[in-house]
Formats: C-alpha cells, sequence, structure tokens
C-alpha cells in the first residue's frame, strides 16, 4: 500500500514503515505536520496581503462609503425630479384642461340662434384665445399717440374707417320705441372693446321713427383698417312691466382687404336680426390723420348742435359730434367746455376737415308776443397735418368759441410716442 501523510500508517507508531526505523525525529515532523492539516478544518485563518496597510484600507472604505452615499443621493435627487416633472406636468394638463373649458365656455356663450334668419349666428368677436382674452375690457390706446412725433411727408401712412350712423331702418314690434345696449367695436390694434353707442336701460333712446339714427359716443381713438374692424351689436328695447327685448344683435365686419381697393365713397352694412333691421354707414379714409376735437364756449350760453364732416363725406352724412337737446346747455361761466359725444374723427391728408356750428339764441322782444329763436350757422375748416395741433375762436351768432384740433398719425404701434 503506497504511503501517505494521513494514512493510518503515518499516525502508528506500530505501523511506520520499515524504511524510516532509525529515523525518529523525521517521524516527528511528519506527525507534527499531519495534526496540522487535521486541524485545519477547524480554524479560520486571518490572511492578509502582503502589504496590508490598515491606514490605506480605512481610507478605501470611507471613500466607497462616500461613493454610495453619493449614488444613494444622487438617486433620491432624480426620484425627487421625476416626481417633480410628474407634477408639473400633472398641473400642466389640468391648467390646459381649464383653458380649454373656459374658451369652450365663451364660444358657446356668444353663439346664439336668431330668430329671424332662423340660423346659429355670432354675436360677439370670436377670434381669440378667451382663456386669456377679457371680451369686455376696454381698449387703453388713447389718442394723440404721435401728436409730438416729427413725421416727413413721405412717411408709412395707413388706411382708416369713420363709422358715420347707425340707423334703425325697420322694427318687427313698431315705432316708437325705448332703445338701449351697445355697439361695439374692434380693431387689429388691440382687439379691445371701443364702444359706438352705449346706453342703459335708465338713459335709453327715443327712437320716434325708422331711419332715426342713434346718439353714436366713440370712437374713443381713431381705427386702423388692415384687414377688418369688427362690430357687435347688441340692442334692447323697453316692453310693458320692465321687460326687455332683444331688438337687434350679431356681430357686423368692415372688410379692409376689399374697402380699400374700392372707390371712396360711404358704404351701408345692413343687418337684418331678431325684431329689426339697422343699417350701419360708414367710409373708409385713406392716409389716414386722427383728428382730436376740442370746443370750449368763452363768450354766450351755446343751444345748438355741432356736425363734422370731411370734403369726402356727403353733406348728408355729417357726424353729429353734440346736440344741446340731449347734451344741455353750455355756459361760459360754467368753465365753457363742451363735453363732445364724438371728440375723434379720422381725416385723409388729402382731404378739408369741417364743422358746422348751429346756434339758437332768442331775440330781444317787448314782451308782448312769443320770443323769436334766431338761427345761426358758422361752417369752420382746418387742414390735416401729420403732427401737431391747430386752434381758432370763432363767432356763431352772440356765441364765442374756442375750437382746437390735435392731429395725429394713424400708426400700427399702440405706443405713445
Amino acid at each position: 500500500m503506497p504511503f501517505s501523510y494521513g494514512s493510518a500508517a503515518a499516525r502508528d507508531p506500530r505501523r511506520r514503515s520499515p524504511s524510516l526505523d532509525g529515523h525518529s525525529g523525521l517521524e516527528d515532523l511528519f506527525q507534527k505536520h499531519i495534526e496540522l492539516e487535521e486541524d485545519v478544518d477547524d480554524e479560520t485563518w486571518d490572511v492578509k496581503p502582503l502589504f496590508f496597510d490598515e491606514e490605506v484600507e480605512a481610507d478605501y472604505a470611507a471613500m466607497r462609503a462616500e461613493r454610495m452615499e453619493r449614488e444613494a443621493e444622487k438617486k433620491k435627487r432624480e426620484e425627487e425630479e421625476r416626481k417633480r416633472e410628474a407634477e408639473d406636468t400633472k398641473r400642466e394638463e389640468a391648467k390646459i384642461a381649464w383653458r380649454r373649458e373656459k374658451h369652450k365656455s365663451v364660444i358657446n356663450s356668444i353663439r346664439e340662434f336668431d330668430r329671424k334668419s332662423k340660423t346659429i349666428v355670432w354675436t360677439r368677436f370670436p377670434f381669440e384665445d378667451f382663456s386669456k382674452f377679457d371680451l369686455d375690457e376696454e381698449s387703453a390706446i388713447p389718442p394723440m399717440r404721435h401728436t409730438a412725433v416729427k413725421y416727413e411727408k413721405g412717411c408709412i401712412m395707413y388706411w382708416s374707417a369713420n363709422i358715420l350712423s347707425i340707423k334703425i331702418v325697420s322694427s318687427d314690434v313698431g315705432f316708437p320705441i325705448n332703445v338701449y345696449g351697445t355697439v361695439i367695436a374692434r380693431d387689429s390694434l388691440d382687439s379691445k372693446c371701443i364702444y359706438l353707442f352705449r346706453c342703459n336701460r335708465r338713459d335709453s333712446q327715443f327712437i320716434k321713427t325708422e331711419g332715426e339714427s342713434l346718439i353714436l359716443v366713440g370712437p374713443s381713438r381713431g381705427f386702423i383698417l388692415q384687414d377688418f374692424i369688427f362690430l357687435e351689436v347688441n340692442l334692447k328695447i323697453k316692453i310693458d312691466q320692465g321687460k326687455e327685448k332683444t331688438l337687434s344683435k350679431g356681430l357686423l365686419q368692415i372688410d379692409g382687404r376689399v374697402v380699400t381697393r374700392q372707390d371712396i365713397e360711404v358704404r351701408t352694412l345692413s343687418h337684418a336680426s331678431w325684431y329689426s333691421k339697422l343699417e350701419v354707414h360708414y367710409i373708409a379714409v385713406k392716409k389716414a390723420v386722427e383728428a382730436t376735437i376740442e370746443f370750449r364756449v368763452l363768450q354766450g350760453d351755446f343751444c345748438g348742435k355741432i356736425k363734422a364732416h370731411t370734403t369726402s363725406i356727403p353733406l348728408k352724412n355729417k357726424m353729429l359730434l353734440y346736440h344741446s337737446n340731449r347734451g344741455g346747455v353750455v355756459t361760459s361761466d360754467g368753465g365753457g367746455t363742451i363735453q363732445l359725444w364724438r371728440p375723434v374723427v379720422t381725416v385723409s391728408l388729402h382731404d378739408m376737415l369741417l364743422f358746422t356750428i348751429v346756434t339758437l339764441t332768442q331775440a330781444d322782444n317787448d314782451g308782448t308776443a312769443e320770443t323769436p329763436i334766431i338761427k345761426n350757422k358758422r361752417i369752420i375748416e382746418f387742414t390735416p397735418k401729420l403732427y401737431d395741433a391747430d386752434q381758432d375762436e370763432i363767432y356763431c351768432g352772440s356765441v364765442k368759441f374756442h375750437v382746437k384740433v390735435t392731429w395725429s398719425l394713424v400708426d400700427r404701434s399702440n405706443l405713445v410716442m
């Protein structure tokens, strides 16, 4: 049997190999080696590298711990970022849904069934994002924006338009009627409200017969006619027992793309809706400048009316600026300023602006007969300018007026220069 260190012959002295007799020291060495082999499975040896350094190992361990901490922090930040992004996405989706619903709600509110045409019609301007746009906000763009700018001849000039009159030409409920409500204009400068007619129920306008004009109170600035001017009509009438009825309602438009390519003349928009038919008379203005008008009584008491027109506007289409029958008598000792209903008109640079002033005064008599009324008439004209102002003092009968016209270019800019 072959010899091995772990065999029974090696461990038992009685079974030693004869070849090892006489070498007891070597036998003892083999015996110790065998005993160590038998104990190796019951012991754990702490084996360290040859060049082991506890301090370096501690540094490596600290670096590993720091790296793991950084990775954990990074993972935490990434998780928090994912949560924030998810929350932002959720909020944005909710915002978009809210905006969509708000826009839809406004759109639904400005479409109505018209009993006369028997169709669904737009009643207000629909071409905006109504989650952000306020349909009832008035235009904050003032007149006289470019009065102080010294423009030279040859500068870029734009088209405008004057709304000459709005008339109720027929009524399904007959005449007379008490009319109130609004007519709003919008142009491309800001699409905000510019009131042309604005009357509440308490101060309704009494319309005696067909073809009578509404008393216009605007615009507050000159229009720019690049593409469209939109008109929103919402007129009502008083009926019995404090109730009201819609007289006319709808959306009209002046298409600048068309009228600026045609002859300059008075044009008519007809609108039949609900219980009436009305007509809007307007005229386009080429190379337009804005005229802001002021009248002040310097002497006497003004009872009468003031109208304006240009050389392109027929006399029958004069614009009524003031009438004492509705606005009251203006006296010089009361400050004298006449609150014109329509203080702004636009004029072509090649036209003339004319004012017709009519005053009514009582003649002196001996008191034995009815006092006659004397009617005086005066026409004054102004030449348009690109900027600056003109003023004059005139008499009409016994009444002395101070008249001022401030000129400003009709421009696409809505900034005050």
